[in-house]
């Protein structure tokens, strides 16, 4: 029995998909979509325009497809289907027969965090309940999933790239896969991560991955797969992609109107289907993991270095503000090399943090701080009280990102290997304006302070600004320093002559 016909039938999944008059009308686009996925033969006029105009595609593969791309708005019954297609693929796809005598089959499903995993786990209650024939295939039911009598499991995995390896996979559906890491308490940071996890374990039995999800920005494996396979004749991924209403025609026009009213770029995505276009990835993650130095957590001290320091600093009074971070390192061969990270989380009393970061930066020798705007007055004052200079940089966080950009893209950066340093510069987003004002800054709901501890870094070690103290600090030769574009401002802002210091460590 093939998905289409298990929907019509009224003692499988109809139960759960029929309307009040038991018709499952509504969900006719969705079976076209499915008969595309599973190689099933479309014919009607009606429905091979539907396909035209989703898939970019009059023609399909032979047999289907083992990885496909739903791309669709909110309230399309994303998360309905994806319970459906789980239910299928465990109950009736026939996988167990490819598993080895005693080996456990799995279908994972997949979803940014635990409320949206939630979700699918109730509609998924709710296909075994309104069937009797089915309720009889569950042998155990557990908060994670259903063992069903085949001997088949459900596994419900919120985000958690790492829950999946090992698992021998009969298909894999990720729910709203475009948000993996857009949520702070996701463990799985990009949807390209979440891919290279999967992919190994579905191969044993030919599983099928089927990804199902709003759009979001144009960034990583959901972006990258739509503009590489979406209307491609010869692409080996199926990629739906249209509004809303077209797979939901219940949902009243006047809710996007509305939507499209009071937020037009978010209206794009969360009801047109259409990615964001105010909304980038500067930094790909394949970028940052390059740059990482594997297995260096710090570079210790060394003699005839300058070091350049920086801090994204905050009040830490709750838990609720950003945390204080702190980045160490050096310009060597033009290349800026990240020694020290600090994070600082909050709550936290400003005052100590002020005390142990000066404490590190007399280990390196540096007697002055450079700082984003917030440094209120008594962040200065503090640092002052320990012979520690706090310099305001000049730019502002946008400015030193927009700098840190060519120094990451251009790979002239060496970083510490630290996984939030890079889930940090590799989730950054770049939201475009009209204006051509860009703004940088984390994913909803996200944090970036490390990051912007590094871009404070980068960016001023990169002037070549002398950190006095440092050991054996090194000059601007004459002729440069004729040159340097920088000369006014190291005159006007550093005016270091006036508090250096013979003895660094004699506070």
């Amino acid at each position: 029995m093939n998905i289409v016909e298990a929907i019509q039938d009224g003692d499988l999944f109809r139960p759960f998909l029929a309307d009040k008059d038991g018709s499952v009308s509504t969900w006719r686009n969705w079976q076209v979509a499915l008969r595309a996925i599973y190689g099933m033969s479309i014919r009607k006029p009606r429905s091979l325009g539907l396909l035209k105009r989703c898939t970019g595609r009059t023609q399909l593969a032979k047999g289907g497809y083992s990885k496909s791309l739903i791309i669709t708005g909110r309230r399309s019954g994303k998360s309905r289907c994806a319970a459906i297609i789980g239910a299928y693929e465990a109950c009736l796809a026939g996988h167990e027969s490819k598993l080895a005598k005693g080996e456990q089959g799995y279908v994972a499903i997949c979803s940014p965090t635990k409320a949206q995993s939630q979700i699918v786990q109730k509609y998924l209650k709710a296909i075994f309940k309104s069937s009797p024939l089915l309720a009889k295939e569950v042998v155990d039911e557990s908060p994670l999933g259903f063992d069903l009598r085949n001997g088949n499991r459900i596994e419900i995995i919120a985000g958690e790239h790492r829950a999946i390896r090992g698992y021998t996979l009969i298909a894999a559906i990720l729910d709203e896969i475009a948000f993996l890491g857009v949520d702070p308490d996701a463990k799985t940071k990009s949807d390209t991560e979440l891919i290279r996890a999967i992919a190994p374990s579905l191969d044993q039995v030919g599983g099928k991955l089927i990804a199902i999800t709003t759009p979001y920005a144009r960034k990583g494996w959901t972006y990258a797969t739509y503009e590489k396979h979406f209307g491609n004749y010869a692409g080996k991924v199926l990629v739906w992609n249209c509004p809303s209403r077209t797979m939901n025609p219940t949902l009243r026009q006047s809710v996007v109107d509305d939507a499209i009213a009071e937020d037009p770029q978010s209206a794009k995505c969360e009801y047109l289907g259409q990615f964001r276009d105010d909304i980038e990835s500067p930094i790909t993650r394949d970028i940052v993991e390059r740059l990482v130095v594997k297995g260096r957590k710090e570079i210790l001290p060394q003699q005839r270095i300058s070091y350049t320091a920086f801090a994204d600093m905050s009040g830490g009074g709750n838990a609720k503000n950003d945390d204080t971070c702190l980045a160490i390192g050096y310009m060597q061969d033009g290349v800026v090399k990240l020694c020290k990270l600090r994070k600082y989380a909050p709550p936290f009393n400003p005052l100590a943090v002020c005390r142990d970061i000066s404490t590190i930066l007399k280990r390196y020798h540096v007697s002055c701080l450079f700082g984003d705007a917030y440094s209120k007055d008594y962040i200065a004052a503090t640092f002052a009280d320990h012979h520690i200079r706090y310099f305001r940089s000049d730019k502002n966080r946008n400015g030193l990102f927009a700098e840190l950009l060519g120094w990451i893209n251009s790979g002239k950066v060496e970083l510490l290997d630290d996984a939030t340093l890079v889930d940090q510069l590799a989730s950054l987003e770049r939201h475009v304006r009209g204006t051509g004002n860009d703004s940088f800054q984390a994913p909803r709901g996200g944090r970036d302070d490390v990051a912007n501890a590094l871009a404070g870094l980068v960016t001023f070690a990169a002037r070549g600004l002398v950190t006095v103290g440092a050991f054996g600090a090194q000059q601007t030769d004459e002729d440069d320093y004729e040159n340097d574009p920088y000369r006014e401002e190291r005159e006007r802002t550093m005016q270091l002559s006036d508090f250096q210091l013979s003895d660094p460590f004699s506070y």
